[in-house]
């Protein structure tokens, strides 16, 4: 018998473990389906592009893109959900999946594919689950010719010799920031988890089972890497928290790394995006400089009208003014040149480069 949804994707795609927990969470049937040599032909047939994860429906109707999966489980299973009821909390549930899936994509990114035991180890992950208990003549060349490949797609994630500093900078200060925050409750906004849970765990999840910056989150965020494994299996356990509760922690890391990286760079990525040029921006650690993402330009242009829609409450108002956060969310964005899903594929690498 059929599940009622196929999750094709793979143990280290951040997007395809976001889905599986929200899927896990909701208590909604699905079947788990690594993407593998063996379904490829499987896989092709339900994939409108290269990319994982891929949610397939009972009417084999699928969905890709973790962002428009979620939204869309959410609607059609909206107990127990994952938007909090407050607009405002509902906003920086979506800000915060974002700062995820576009900003801290890049550590994620960055330190698997950069440092030798990081890529060493993914690289024999990815072949794991590629051959699916098949073996190959030549399995150390099939590693190499893995990590070969991945290592040559750093560039667009910006990650680079020069971008380095920035993003290990912004990576060790997420850990310090949200390890005060989660250090009095169970998850970012109470009780329960949110969309913006599931997002930053899955990046984090990640960089927690590789060698360099999982050693890192051990040694100086336990109850990140705590939170992190407890997303694994998330539950309510009581009621999302006031805005007003939050603000004491929430507060540092909206300024320190929402106002002071990724916004920074969402503007500027959406600039160089419609204008042509390369992004270029001075971030806390150094500048940083890369080709520009279509797919966050857009994703920015999505978020500048979320905020317009909560524009009158006066408590996300002040908070989001007080860290600095409107100085980039106001007024909209240029309007990006809509695309093909063909001419947009070389850009979704911040959704689909996930191992």
């Amino acid at each position: 018998m059929v599940a009622p949804y196929r999750l094709y994707g793979a143990d280290l795609s951040p997007y395809s473990v976001k889905v599986r927990q929200i899927l896990r969470f909701k208590g909604i049937e699905h079947e788990w389906l690594p993407r593998s040599q063996a379904r490829q032909a499987e896989f092709a047939r339900f994939a409108k592009l290269p990319l994982i994860p891929v949610l397939v429906g009972a009417d084999d109707y699928s969905l890709q893109d973790s962002t428009p999966i979620a939204e869309t489980l959410e609607r059609r299973y909206p107990e127990p959900a994952i938007t909090p009821d407050d607009p405002a909390l509902a906003f920086l549930s979506a800000m915060i999946e974002d700062y995820a899936d576009e900003w801290v994509n890049k550590a994620m990114f960055h330190y698997r594919w950069t440092y030798p035991a990081d890529q060493e180890s993914a690289a024999r992950r990815i072949v794991d689950t590629m051959l699916d208990g098949a073996s190959v003549p030549d399995r150390a060349g099939v590693e190499a010719s893995v990590r070969a490949r991945m290592v040559d797609r750093l560039h667009f994630v910006g990650s680079s010799a020069e971008t380095a500093p920035v993003i290990e900078a912004s990576y060790e200060r997420l850990l310090r920031l949200l390890e005060a925050h989660l250090g009095s409750r169970t998850y970012l906004f109470g009780a329960r988890p949110s969309l913006g849970d599931f997002g930053l765990a899955g990046q984090l999840g990640q960089l927690l089972s590789d060698p360099t910056p999982g050693a890192l989150m051990t040694a100086r965020a336990p109850k990140v890497a705590a939170w992190v494994k407890r997303m694994d299996e998330a539950a309510v356990e009581g009621p999302f928290e006031t805005l007003d509760a939050l603000a004491p922690t929430l507060a540092p890391l909206l300024r320190e790394e929402i106002a002071g990286a990724y916004l920074p760079w969402m503007a500027a990525n959406a600039a160089a995006a419609h204008d042509g040029g390369d992004v270029g921006v001075d971030l806390p650690g150094g500048r940083f400089a890369q080709k520009p993402q279509k797919y966050a330009a857009r994703a920015f242009t999505e978020l500048r009208g979320r905020r317009a829609m909560v524009a009158g409450e006066a408590g996300l108002a002040a908070l989001l003014s007080e860290t600095g956060c409107d100085r980039w969310l106001e007024p909209p964005a240029p309007t990006v040149a809509t695309e093909t899903a063909a001419d947009a594929s070389g850009d979704v690498l911040d959704k689909s480069a996930d191992a």
